[in-house]
């Protein structure tokens, strides 16, 4: 059974994440969610947050909110996996 405060340390984890690989510091990100700073600081530490805050910042970061349920390894088994859909489609259609 997955435990809130893994799902809370994962949520952080991918905000520092994708905030950092966009180039923004967390008051950039503070400004474009309209999440107060001090909140994005509690997140990324991983404590407890309000779904209409991981909205505004998802949406601020330009990712789906379910992304940021995701950790690395999940990314990288969806990307996988989808990649081998699309040869499976790609054979089965006679694209190649």
């Amino acid at each position: 059974m997955v435990r809130a405060e893994e799902v809370f340390r994962t949520i952080g984890g991918n905000i520092i994440r994708f905030r950092t690989g966009g180039g923004m510091s967390q008051e950039d990100l503070a400004k474009k969610s309209g999440v107060g700073r001090s909140t994005i600081q509690s997140m990324e530490r991983g404590e407890p947050c309000t779904v209409t805050h991981l909205i505004k910042i998802a949406e601020a970061l330009g990712v789906n909110p379910a992304d940021l349920f995701l950790s690395p390894k999940d990314h990288k088994e969806i990307t996988y996996k989808t990649k081998l859909l699309i040869e499976k489609i790609t054979e089965v259609l006679n694209l190649k």
